[in-house]
């Protein structure tokens, strides 16, 4: 009867183990404030000035396209265009990366235009100070411009003159990966002198749809004054909306430099101040028939006298989260923490190297899985005195079991006695019965960072092992319940707990042959728990990331070979 209840017992910690695993791991799938939100901050506008309704007609995005005369943007890494109604950056999308693995399947569309479902764009202009009485470019401003495409070897400049003779000016360049520069320029040929203040601004329309998992930020994203700010679009909604009387929150926040913008889990657009111009930074929420969130800048305000003219510099990120490309252009531009767009945790310190180390395998083997491998032969080699010293212990306990059990039949009714015994026959032999648990706590906290690692960073993304494994950052493909891809079926969420994967089951297989070297408990609950528990973290990782899979079945392997060799060694000095 106790042995059935011990058994009962064991499979509820099992299922408890899985249930808390799927549960917390889910598989993937400001000055001159009040000028702001009145005139460029306002409630959600379309492209040609007229407010959104809830009754208006959403169109495909290539029928937008067509509606106005536009600016093409053509490099290794991006592909889209400039309206020219308005000069907004509003069509971009990423070249080097697919939405799926299928074979047809569209690139990432990052930017897009108003009048399309989730409009997602960036604005550039500049405001009067109140009794000029001078026309200033806006939304339905028609530019004329210099050359029609926009490339790394051909920048292009947008003009506009004014009744009262004044010329404004935006020259765009762009690199060969994701960075824009964008010039705002006014040449006052008028008879008077003016007052003005430039502004930036990002707008996304529709609340964007999230991952919505604790270890990933998506949202407002900033480093101003040397501190990084992640705010959610709820944030924005409870603290930032237009209709409410915000205070000197983060909602306004006064700089110089930095960068600010939205970050998704792997792209973002962000705008880079000139690090040499104070400016008053603005985040909003608005609502006026569509959800719309804001975050812009403005600048100081400039005094051009008549036959002059003023040059406002900046610059604006658009693209993927890539850690090399990232430290890049914060070494060579100067930008302050830029790698920090990466979400890397509390658990920095961890998550930072292990991606570095990673990238610089992959630099040398040109493949990601190859270096996971690497990788955790690193992590072996720097945790080997830890784990020779484990291993030994381990081995020492195994060779002791006849004489353990001797004393359990010994003293059958008196367990004091037989703890005495057992604790005197331990130091006797230098054996520690906790010894094998101190690697597995050395590397939960690198398990997990992995896990960071691998669900944040682009660069696993659609990132092929070999063979069957096409994606590293997505769980193994052929399971069982498609009879490891014989069968073409798309399994159904609820079953998916069940559809183990190929390396899922190599990693349970390594798991329970390292169990088989190792001394099985005293205690019979603690031995039928710890015989499931291969089975069981079969099924808790199947829904992990291959690349977390590869790196745990790799681990055990190196294991086994090194406690095997310490059991050979201590065995034959007992021959």
């Amino acid at each position: 009867m106790n042995e059935q209840k011990n058994l009962f017992l064991a499979i509820g910690i099992s299922i408890v183990i899985i249930v808390f695993f799927q549960v917390l791991f889910p598989t993937q799938p400001i000055e001159r404030t009040q000028d702001l939100d009145k005139e460029i901050l306002a409630p959600a506008t379309s492209i040609d000035g007229n407010k959104a309704s809830n009754l208006e007609v959403i169109k495909p995005k290539e029928e937008v396209l067509t509606k106005s005369e536009r600016i093409t943007i053509e490099n290794p890494s991006l592909t889209g265009s400039i309206n020219l109604t308005g000069a907004v950056l509003d069509n971009l999308n990423l070249s080097k990366y697919k939405i799926s693995l299928e074979e047809n399947s569209n690139n990432i569309e990052l930017l897009l235009p108003d009048g399309t479902s989730n409009p997602y764009y960036i604005e550039f202009g500049w405001k009067e100070i109140e009794g000029n009485n001078i026309k200033f470019p806006d939304l339905n401003t028609k530019w004329s411009t210099n050359s029609s495409t926009l490339t790394p070897s051909n920048p292009v400049t947008l003009q506009w003159t004014n009744d009262s003779n004044i010329t404004f000016l935006l020259n765009f360049s762009i690199d060969k990966d994701y960075m824009f520069s964008i010039n705002q320029e006014i040449v006052n040929n008028s008879n008077s002198n003016i007052e003005v203040y430039p502004y930036r601004l990002i707008k996304r329309i529709n609340t964007p749809k999230t991952i919505n998992f604790f270890i990933l930020h998506e949202g407002l994203i900033s480093l101003l004054n040397d501190e990084l700010l992640e705010k959610q679009y709820d944030d924005l909604v409870d603290d930032c909306s237009s209709s409410l009387q915000v205070k000197d929150s983060y909602c306004n926040i006064k700089g110089q430099g930095g960068w600010l913008g939205f970050t998704d889990k792997y792209w973002m657009s962000v705008l880079i101040p000139d690090p040499d111009q104070p400016i008053n930074v603005n985040y909003r929420h608005g609502n006026n028939g569509r959800d719309n969130y804001r975050a812009g800048y403005v600048g100081q305000i400039f005094k051009i006298n008549k036959g002059e003219s003023i040059i406002y510099k900046g610059k604006l990120f658009a693209g993927a989260k890539n850690l090399d490309i990232l430290k890049k252009y914060s070494e060579n531009l100067s930008i302050p923490r830029f790698t920090d767009a990466i979400d890397w945790g509390w658990f920095s310190f961890l998550t930072k190297p292990i991606s570095y180390a990673i990238n610089w395998f992959y630099s040398y083997v040109g493949n990601f899985g190859l270096a996971i491998i690497a990788f955790t032969i690193l992590m072996r080699l720097i945790l080997f005195p830890l784990a020779q010293a484990s291993f030994k212990s381990m081995a020492k306990m195994k060779k002791l079991q006849p004489e353990m059990q001797r004393l359990k039949e010994t003293y059958p009714n008196d367990r004091q006695k037989m703890q005495q015994e057992l604790m005197a026959l331990y130091k006797r032999e230098g054996a520690n019965p906790v010894a094998g648990c101190l690697p597995i706590l050395v590397q939960i906290p690198i398990f997990f960072s992995l896990y960071k690692v691998l669900f944040v960073t682009i660069e696993m993304y659609h990132a092929p092992f070999y063979g069957w494994i096409h994606d590293l950052s997505a769980p193994d493909p052929l399971g069982i319940m498609t009879l490891f891809g014989i069968v073409k079926w798309d399994v159904p969420a609820i079953l998916s707990i069940i559809n183990i994967g190929i390396l899922p089951i190599f990693m349970g297989f390594t798991m329970w042959l390292q169990q088989k070297l190792n001394p099985a408990p005293a205690d019979p609950t603690q031995a039928k728990i710890f015989a499931l528990l291969p089975f069981v973290f079969t099924f808790v990782l199947a829904g992990f990331a291959a690349g977390l899979v590869l790196y745990w079945s790799v681990n055990n392997i190196l294991s086994i070979a090194q406690q095997w060799v310490i059991q050979r060694k201590i065995l034959a000095k007992n021959e």
